[in-house]
């Protein structure tokens, strides 16, 4: 019967999760086999605390010195609790030990992953810099500086368009008839948006207008607009504020890249027969 299919998949989902949390074992002192705790007859040693904060960094993140004591009592509560469970030989019941069996399983195959995956998914800082420069377009903020007359019905947007192309002041007409008060007393100004942050007609509207251009009338659910183009303008973002960020990002496709192609050459390899008429 074919496995990996079934197991791999949602191990490699797994393995490329835990891999970009990254996790990092708080710092210590002395020898590795030191007990810090004690339940009946069984030590716990400063080396077991590492590997619990290694794994619960993987699942949720760093955790700070001032929780070590509670992670550690925790330990000491579930060493209480798993006494308790082997006294009671819970370990020799069938069902437990199918599910024990899955989750060494599990255990293994995440290693093996974790062994090909990290050696082959450091990034380079030339690497990085590669990516900032093809990436240039989708880095890059374009904003528009913009004001705008907004009135409830369609016939009164045409009137004011009217005046406006008869060489009234956009700015006076704002004042004087526009119903967004917001706006209004400034001479309908808006200040500056980005992609995003208004209705998707006024965006559309908005950033096909040229410098100083006015448009017709656009429908929102708020009312009638007519728009004015003050400025445009693109920012492209700092290298230093996104660096961090695109080290992150090559780090996990290169992590898809070696699951996928580990994945593949194990399949390859691996003699398998699937029965899907037998599932029914």
């Amino acid at each position: 019967m074919r496995r990996w299919a079934v197991v791999g998949v949602g191990v490699l989902g797994g393995i490329l999760w835990a891999l970009s949390v990254g996790a990092a074992a708080p710092e210590g002192q002395g020898d590795a086999k030191r007990v810090v705790a004690m339940v009946n007859m069984a030590e716990l040693t400063y080396d077991d605390f590492k590997q619990r904060i290694k794994m619960l960094e993987l699942e949720r993140g760093p955790v700070t010195p001032d929780r070590y004591v509670e992670v550690l009592r925790a330990m000491v509560r579930e060493e209480i609790l798993y006494q308790a469970a082997v006294g009671q030989q819970l370990d020799t019941k069938e069902e437990v030990k199918k599910r024990l069996e899955i989750s060494r399983r599990q255990v293994l195959i995440e290693e093996l992953l974790r062994q090909k995956v990290t050696p082959a998914s450091q990034v380079t800082e030339e690497e990085v810099k590669k990516a900032y420069e093809d990436n240039k377009i989708q880095l890059t903020t374009e904003t528009v500086k913009v004001s705008h007359i907004m009135v409830k019905t369609e016939t009164e947007a045409e009137t004011i368009q009217t005046e406006l192309k008869a060489g009234k002041s956009f700015e006076e007409l704002a004042k004087a008839k526009s119903q967004d008060a917001g706006s209004a007393e400034k001479g309908g100004e808006l200040g500056t948006l980005s992609r995003g942050q208004t209705e998707p007609e006024f965006e559309t509207a908005a950033f096909a207008l040229k410098d100083g251009e006015v448009s017709g009338v656009v429908k929102t659910q708020y009312g009638y607009h007519i728009i004015k183009v003050l400025s445009h303008e693109t920012t492209l973002q700092p290298y230093d504020e996104v660096k961090d960020r695109l080290r992150e990002m090559l780090g996990k496709q290169k992590q898809r890249d070696v699951l996928m192609k580990t994945m593949a050459e194990y399949e390859q390899g691996a003699k398998t027969e699937v029965y899907e008429d037998r599932l029914r």
